[in-house]
């Protein structure tokens, strides 16, 4: 049993190290827009994911219900993240982007008594704080270092479409989150890439052939691997890891892209970027515990950026993942 328990948490920590190098792979792709690679990526990665639900018994059951409204907005928020979230490394680096990313608590924590109901406590106030703070000293201009033609102008639309797809996550985040008792967390999946593929598919024609095929090793990759078989690999390995520990190993995904990305791309990491790294995901994990605190072992289904589960921002509900996993 406890080699069962080792093996999915292994898993989980594949996923989240696999999560990690979805920028590092999009900064190889050559002449293509960041709409075009999140099409084609999302194409593959849902050809896949239908191949393997198909072969599990779990394509026949999925289909639409209630909420419809929801779910198209889920994959209206997919498609903006990705989007902001490549065009963010595209204009700043893969180490500032993915920490940007993580700032959706800040965005949750000022919206969810909006639109959820919850009530912000101190550990929220606190996460927000972290959050901040951190956020203000990663993109201080010492933090990265201005390429060839990249203006300081440029670099703030990055910084603004990092922050824009932190927000678009938190979205995601409470999107699911009201979805869970309709839909499991690969439905969810599923269903939204679906949406947000109908979405983008003018980009589809916005690439010649020529670059598709120069980059298709690439979009195969990013596709399948990141956004097919990291959900796959997190979704069945959270069915024997607790909801916290899960949470805990996601913050794997910022720190993989920071440290992969000095080591392949040779992108700089300063004092202060690992500063405020820390700070943003000691406020991911602040509400993490909050979220364990109201729900003690869920496994409920919520999808984030990628296609793996919130597991940062999870709530307790009916809505568990018909899979027996989160």
């Amino acid at each position: 049993m406890q080699l069962h328990r080792l093996k999915a948490s292994a898993q989980v920590i594949a996923a989240s190290v696999i999560y990690g190098f979805a920028g590092i792979f999009f900064v190889y792709v050559r002449n293509m827009a960041a709409g075009t690679v999140v099409f084609y990526q999302l194409l593959f990665g849902f050809l896949f994911l239908a191949a393997y639900m198909a072969a599990t018994g779990r394509l026949s059951g999925t289909r639409l219900k209630g909420k419809r409204k929801a779910l198209f907005l889920l994959g209206v928020w997919q498609a903006g993240v990705l989007l902001s979230y490549y065009t963010a490394v595209r204009y700043t680096n893969v180490s500032i982007s993915a920490l940007l990313l993580y700032t959706a608590p800040i965005y949750v924590v000022l919206l969810a008594p909006f639109f959820l109901k919850e009530k912000p406590n101190i550990r929220s106030f606190a996460a927000l704080v972290f959050s901040l703070a951190g956020v203000t000293i990663v993109v201080g201009p010492g933090n990265i270092s201005f390429g060839e033609g990249i203006a300081g102008s440029a670099y703030l639309f990055g910084i603004s479409m990092g922050l824009s797809a932190g927000f678009f996550y938190a979205c995601i985040i409470m999107t699911s989150r009201h979805l869970r008792d309709e839909y499991s967390g690969l439905e969810q999946l599923f269903l939204s890439t679906a949406v947000t593929l109908v979405l983008l598919l003018p980009y589809s024609l916005e690439a010649p052939v020529s670059s598709l095929l120069e980059n298709l090793s690439l979009l195969l990759f990013l596709g399948v691997m990141i956004t097919a078989l990291g959900s796959i690999l997190y979704f069945t390995g959270l069915m024997h890891v607790k909801a916290q520990n899960a949470g805990i190993i996601s913050l794997l995904e910022p720190v993989s892209a920071i440290f992969f990305s000095y080591l392949i791309l040779d992108d700089p990491v300063y004092r202060s970027t690992l500063l405020g790294c820390a700070l943003i995901l000691s406020s991911s994990f602040l509400v993490s515990l909050e979220g364990e605190e109201a729900a003690e072992g869920t496994s409920g289904g919520e999808v984030s950026p990628f296609g793996k589960p919130a597991g940062l921002f999870r709530r307790s509900g009916k809505g568990q993942d018909k899979t027996g996993s989160k």
